[in-house]
């Protein structure tokens, strides 16, 4: 049984990250839309649902910081001409029915692409990146069944806790977050990849509640953005541009 659930898991790789055979020209323009908040969230997994709890924290930092800008830098080192572009009323409007909730799809909503068609049109882009929150779906799928008792509702960056011996100290950060890159096609648009964070688990060196676990000081959410940023730079150098790179 674990065999085939390691094998399931990269089938769904392959179909999240390499399924697609558009490609973006050399030199072309990319635009990137973010749409990750700095947003925190603490899931506790205790042994009961009356022991579990979630609290949601703001992080002090800037979701470009971590994301953003290290899209640039790799665009730029790759021959492309990055560009950041504003969250059109309708991609926010409807983020959560064709963006959000299903994150392991290896297809978006016609509406959707349409709208990224749109976008790119209107800004002159070659291609487009939105990098945006991915529901904790089919957490079953994911090594060693580490998300299947968080509510599969939960989504963007966070990290979980739980009653277990040492799990009150040792926290596994999730990233339940996904990119999504398209490239145009005349005058539509094509996906080329969408690579969902969920399918990698993360640990955060060194965490230490405090006296209170349920209202964790700012310094200790703090210290969570070096977690972050190195998950979300190896996603970018390791999943990311060796299928972008012309």
């Amino acid at each position: 049984m674990a065999g085939l659930r390691v094998v399931l898991v990269a089938c769904l790789v392959s179909l999240c990250g390499s399924a697609w055979g558009a490609t973006i020209p050399a030199g072309g323009r990319v635009g990137i839309i973010d749409m990750v908040t700095n947003d925190v969230i603490h899931f506790h997994i205790g042994k009961n649902e009356a022991t579990s709890f979630m609290r949601t924290y703001r992080g002090n930092w800037v979701a470009a910081d971590i994301i953003d800008d290290p899209l640039i830098a790799s665009l730029s080192g790759a021959g492309f001409q990055p560009v950041s572009v504003p969250v059109s009323d309708t991609l926010r409007k409807e983020r959560q029915s064709w963006i959000v909730e299903k994150p392991r799809s290896e297809r978006l909503p016609r509406g959707c692409m349409k709208e990224l068609a749109r976008i790119m049109n209107e800004q002159n882009l070659a291609g487009l990146i939105v990098v945006a929150a991915g529901a904790n779906s089919e957490p079953e799928y994911v090594d060693g069944d580490r998300y299947s008792r968080l509510p599969g509702t939960l989504q963007g960056l966070g990290f979980s806790t739980s009653d277990l011996p040492i799990g009150t100290t040792r926290a596994g950060v999730f990233d339940f977050t996904q990119i999504i890159v398209i490239a145009k096609d005349g005058d539509g648009a094509e996906l080329v990849m969408r690579d969902w964070g969920g399918n990698r688990v993360y640990e955060w060196p060194n965490y230490d509640p405090g006296a209170n676990p349920k209202q964790l000081p700012p310094e200790l959410v703090a210290e969570l953005r070096p977690v972050i940023a190195d998950a979300l730079k190896k996603r970018i150098d390791t999943r990311l541009m060796p299928r972008l790179k012309p």
